[in-house]
């Protein structure tokens, strides 16, 4: 069985936070703990256009996982 998982996570220089939290990681991690692995990872990071008025990160990393769950 497969699944596709999205992950997009943004972060600002002065972020404190634990990366682990974002919502994302946070449920990715959930399936791999009961038993899925990933088989296939796109990653992409997005420059955010440092033009924006609410310019705060400087990057934005997007990625889509496919899971496999072992029979």
């Amino acid at each position: 069985m497969q699944k596709v998982v999205y992950i997009s996570n943004s972060r600002d220089v002065t972020e404190q936070t634990d990366v682990n939290r974002n919502p994302y990681l946070v449920h990715l991690n959930k399936l791999l703990e009961e038993g899925w692995v990933i088989s296939q990872m796109n990653t992409q990071t997005v420059e955010v256009d440092p033009k924006l008025e609410h310019y705060l990160h400087k990057e934005t990393l997007v990625s889509f996982v496919i899971l496999e769950k072992p029979d």
